[in-house]
C-alpha cells in the first residue's frame, strides 16, 4: 500500500460495522435525535391495484430521502390485473427482510461471518372477514410463522441466538405482535 492509498474499511456481512456503531453512539448521547419517520405515497392503479413510493423518511433530527425513489406494486390475485403480490404478501417480505437485516447486522457485530440467511414466511388468512361474508372473522393473518435457515462460523448455538435476538428487535416484528395504533382519515 503506499502512502496515498486509504485502506477500505472492512464490511463483516455487507454491514458497515464503523457506521453502525458511530450511529448508536451519536443516538445514545442524543436520544431526542432517535425519532424516525418513514413514509409511503401510495396511488390506485387500477381495480385492486396500486403502486406506493418510498423516497422520504426522517431522522436523526432532519428530513432524509433515500438514495433514490423506491415502488412498489400490488394487487390480489383474483380481482386483481397482476400488477404485483397482494399487500399481504408485502408484510411478509417486510418480516423476512427485517428479521434478516437484523442477523447480519447482529452477526458482523459479533464477530459471526454469515455464508446465508434464508427464510420461508406464511401467514395464515381466512378471507371471509375481508370480502365481509363473516364479520366475526378477522380481516388480518391469524398466525405467521418464519422458518430462517441461518449459516456461518459461528456453532449451532450462537447462530440460533442470532435468529432469537433479531426477532426480539425487528421493528417489523414488534408492528405485528404488538398494537400499534393506527388512524384511516381523510387528507
Amino acid at each position: 500500500m503506499t502512502i496515498t492509498e486509504v485502506p477500505t474499511p472492512i464490511e463483516p456481512n455487507g454491514v458497515p460495522l464503523e457506521k453502525l456503531r458511530g450511529t448508536v453512539a451519536k443516538l445514545t448521547d442524543n436520544p431526542e435525535l432517535a425519532t424516525f419517520a418513514f413514509t409511503a405515497r401510495n396511488e390506485w392503479v387500477e381495480g385492486t391495484a396500486s403502486r406506493s413510493t418510498i423516497h422520504e423518511w426522517y431522522g436523526a433530527g432532519s428530513d432524509q430521502v433515500h438514495a433514490e425513489a423506491f415502488t412498489a406494486t400490488s394487487d390480489h390475485p383474483t380481482l386483481g390485473h397482476g400488477h404485483g403480490p397482494t399487500p399481504h404478501e408485502y408484510v411478509l417480505h417486510a418480516l423476512a427482510s427485517c428479521v434478516a437485516a437484523g442477523i447480519a447486522t447482529m452477526a458482523a457485530n459479533r464477530g459471526i461471518t454469515l455464508t446465508k440467511i434464508d427464510s420461508v414466511v406464511r401467514g395464515a388468512m381466512d378471507v371471509r372477514g375481508i370480502l365481509g361474508i363473516d364479520a366475526d372473522v378477522r380481516n388480518g393473518f391469524s398466525s405467521i410463522e418464519v422458518s430462517v435457515d441461518i449459516e456461518g462460523d459461528a456453532d449451532r448455538t450462537a447462530l440460533d441466538a442470532l435468529i432469537a435476538a433479531s426477532a426480539k428487535r425487528s421493528a417489523v416484528f414488534d408492528v405485528l405482535a404488538n398494537p400499534t395504533q393506527v388512524t384511516v382519515r381523510p387528507s
